[in-house]
């Protein structure tokens, strides 16, 4: 019942209501309740088709008044009734409705009492009243619309009381079915505003999640991004600042030490840049290609070799095929608690063992250097980012250190047990 207008407004609100909220513009462009334009060029139609029947029509001495008189229903309409029918409006409900009752009634009452073939202007005039004032004062208005002609024609001797009684009962009949049809008409009006306004509102939810999934994604996959980062790179980057600070103090007194240290260098720098290319490649973890034993036991060498100290890696039990997921789990546990040797242990020897057995895959890295308080907090991410690669993948890690007796970091991820599947298809059969 609006014009679309480039404001970003709507409203919805029963007929008579006087309450319009303004509100952010929905994505749908009309409503099957909007009339809009269309609506007041039907109604000015109709009302200037009266106007012409008005003047050729009924006691000649009162056809310019009646025109007049429906003329003036047409102003009251586009004046008074089509600023309410706007979502701007924002009027006392039972003062502009009564208001605006009086305003149709004063122009065409006394128009269709002098001039009855006027009465088929309420096929305009009733949904007009309908859709400003509501059922409430709209059915009472075209009760006096169609009531009092014929009981004035019958006080007035015009018309015999038989045919005003049949008149009376038709019209009631009809104000009767307006006044039950007007009802269920605001009814489906009123759900229709729900639904739209609940629709809406879930669209805006469902918005909203979608953002925070994206925001939720984005965070996971920095966090994710910041553990390959430090586990790999950082570690590499460490490693080859701890190789430099050495080859500076042994380029004059031992350069067979600094060459191979140089060599060290070089070959961590080269895996670092392979590394840092797959991640870039892949955009994930990068793939574990050879067999987790070969790559715990090459990092155990390389640190010994940098830090001239015995770093045995050992495997037990009976190898298994192991996901992807859980091998670079594994062996980036095993690089940042060797990492940790590096830095803060000061160890004469360091073990790595990786064990299989029937319950599941434990690696666990021991040390014999200085151990720390295990209670204290640490201020790096080595630990957090070991614990949350661990929980990942269902594991549970460990730690056991104290001042002066080294450090043990134990990862025992679990397997689940065949015979349990095996047990839970057999419950499931005819006796469960």
């Amino acid at each position: 019942m609006t014009d679309p207008g480039p404001e970003d407004v709507e409203g919805t609100a029963a007929p008579g209501s006087g309450s319009r909220r303004r509100k952010t513009r929905p994505s749908v462009e009309w409503h099957a309740w909007d009339l809009g334009r269309w609506w007041h060029l039907t109604f000015t139609v109709a009302m200037l088709a009266m106007i012409a029947l008005a003047l050729i029509s009924g006691p000649e001495r009162w056809r310019w008044a009646t025109a007049a008189l429906m003329a003036t229903v047409l102003v009251v309409y586009f004046v008074f009734a089509r600023p309410v029918l706007s979502v701007d409006s924002d009027l006392p409900g039972n003062r502009r409705s009564l208001g605006l009752m009086l305003l149709f009634l004063l122009p065409a009452l006394p128009a269709v009492i002098l001039n009855p073939t006027l009465m088929i202007s309420l096929v305009a005039i009733a949904p007009a009243l309908f859709m400003t004032v509501g059922s409430t004062y709209a059915v009472p208005t075209l009760a006096v619309l169609l009531l009092c002609p014929s009981l004035l024609a019958g006080l007035l001797g015009r018309k015999d009381w038989e045919f005003v009684g049949i008149s009376l009962l038709i019209n009631g009949a009809i104000l009767g079915y307006a006044l039950w049809f007007s009802g269920w008409i605001e009814r489906i009006i009123f759900q229709s505003a729900e639904r739209f306004e609940l629709i809406e509102q879930l669209s805006s939810s469902r918005r909203e999640a979608a953002r925070l999934s994206e925001e939720a994604g984005a965070m996971t996959e920095r966090e994710r991004l910041a553990r390959e980062l430090h586990d790999t790179l950082a570690q590499g980057f460490t490693s080859i600042i701890t190789l430099t600070q050495a080859v500076e103090s042994e380029l004059d007194t031992d350069p067979a030490t600094a060459r191979r240290h140089l060599a060290l260098m070089r070959e961590t720098a080269a895996e670092n840049l392979a590394e840092a290319r797959a991640m870039v490649a892949a955009r994930q973890a990068v793939t574990v290609e050879d067999d987790l034993d070969g790559a715990l036991a090459r990092i155990g060498e390389r640190l010994g070799r940098e830090l001239g100290i015995e770093v045995t890696a050992t495997v037990t039990g009976v190898p298994e095929e192991l996901s992807n997921d859980l091998r670079v789990c594994l062996l980036r546990t095993a690089q940042e608690a060797l990492a940790n040797v590096r830095k803060h242990a000061g160890a004469g020897s360091a073990r790595v063992t990786l064990a299989y057995t029937d319950v599941g895959v434990a690696l666990t890295v021991a040390d014999d250097g200085a151990g720390f308080d295990t209670s204290r907090s640490s201020d790096g991410n080595g630990l957090a980012n070991m614990r949350n690669r661990a929980e990942a993948v269902g594991g549970i890690l460990d730690l056991d250190s104290e001042p002066g007796r080294g450090t043990t970091v134990r990862l025992t991820i679990p397997r689940d047990d065949p015979r349990d599947d095996a047990n839970d298809d057999t419950n499931d059969g005819p006796g469960a």
